[in-house]
């Protein structure tokens, strides 16, 4: 039974009260992928004018890959004029890379996935001072918990 392909998302998050994308694009040498000061304001896909509580710089890996170990590459590459931690840049008050992974399903509801990441990918991450979040999301096919037989 073969899965189908999972999702991988992967984005680096700056945030902080006095953030300025216009300095952390300087900063970091590229243009993030949403850059908003704290009070400026957007509209959504459902048409709703929102307020920035926060300032918020994103860089979203596009290393068009379903692989969390290129897409954290993807990341370290593109920002390999970066010489300091991302929390020391004035007004960042919290660094995260955020991967969210979907995990597809075989005819039977099964889903898994499994990556490493390299040395150099891991010292990056540690250099930066950003913390590594994961968010796992399976299909909804999958065997409710009550249902698994360790649960019995």
């Amino acid at each position: 039974m073969e899965n189908a392909a999972p999702l991988i998302d992967v984005v680096l998050y700056l945030r902080g009260d006095a953030l300025d994308p216009g300095l952390v694009t300087a900063m970091l040498g590229t243009n993030g992928s949403k850059m908003l000061a704290k009070g400026d304001t957007w509209t959504t896909s459902a048409d709703k004018e929102v307020t920035a509580r926060v300032g918020l710089w994103t860089l979203d890996a596009e290393a068009g890959s379903n692989s969390l170990s290129d897409q954290i590459g993807w990341l370290r590459n593109k920002l390999g004029a970066a010489k300091c931690s991302l929390l020391d840049i004035p007004g960042v008050d919290q660094a995260e890379v955020s991967a969210f992974i979907a995990l597809g399903s075989n005819s039977q509801g099964n889903g898994d996935y499994s990556t490493e990441l390299s040395a150099d990918d891991l010292a990056w991450l540690s250099c930066t001072g950003a913390a590594l979040s994961f968010q796992m999301f399976h299909e909804a096919n999958a065997p409710a918990m009550q249902d698994h037989p360790m649960a019995q």
